[in-house]
């Protein structure tokens, strides 16, 4: 059964979160404001122009966590911070099977990768002049393209029509809504 169509609490939705689900998260902050911003312009449906930030779900010895980009590299942090802080949190089908997500946990976090500012700009830029879709590699990158990434690293393969550098908006275009919280 998809929750997805009603929105849930986290204490009731938790338990259907698994380890490599995606997650997409609504912030109220001036920055999130201007990621949505990009997204409507760049004519992103109305299920994904309000999020603004994405992780990775991961269950750690019975808690659950956010695999991410904080701002400066990539973090695990309880998901319970982010519902906190958060708006709203979009949880969606991981696209692989959990064991290419595990096969590919250490690559997402035993090494630092660093926050990419410059890429938020490129991101931006190319949403809101319609810019083409620029090369982007792996030592550097913000939340949209770290989520992205790992989902390639486990074998996923990206739409065709989705940007190497994609906004929070667009890694959720072609993936099956699981639940809505909050």
């Amino acid at each position: 059964m998809v929750h997805g169509e009603e929105k849930m609490k986290y204490a009731e939705a938790r338990s259907l979160i698994n380890s490599g689900d995606p997650v997409g998260v609504e912030f109220n902050t001036p920055l999130a404001y201007l990621v949505r911003i990009g997204q409507r312009m760049a004519g992103l449906p109305a299920e994904t122009r309000n999020i603004t930030h994405t992780c990775t779900a991961w269950w750690v010895e019975g808690r659950l966590y956010a695999v991410e980009m904080d701002g400066m590299h990539n973090v695990l942090r309880p998901m319970s911070q982010l519902v906190a802080k958060a708006s709203a949190l979009h949880v969606y089908e991981c696209p692989v099977p959990l064991k290419s997500m595990q096969d590919t946990f250490d690559r997402a976090t035993s090494s630092p990768i660093s926050y990419a500012i410059l890429d938020l700009v490129r991101i931006g830029l190319r949403l809101a002049l319609r810019l083409p879709n620029g090369g982007d590699g792996d030592k550097s990158l913000v939340c949209s393209t770290f989520t992205a990434r790992w989902l390639e690293w486990a074998g996923w393969t990206r739409p065709a029509s989705m940007s190497n550098m994609p906004s929070p908006g667009e890694v959720f275009g072609g993936l099956k809504l699981k639940v809505l919280i909050k």
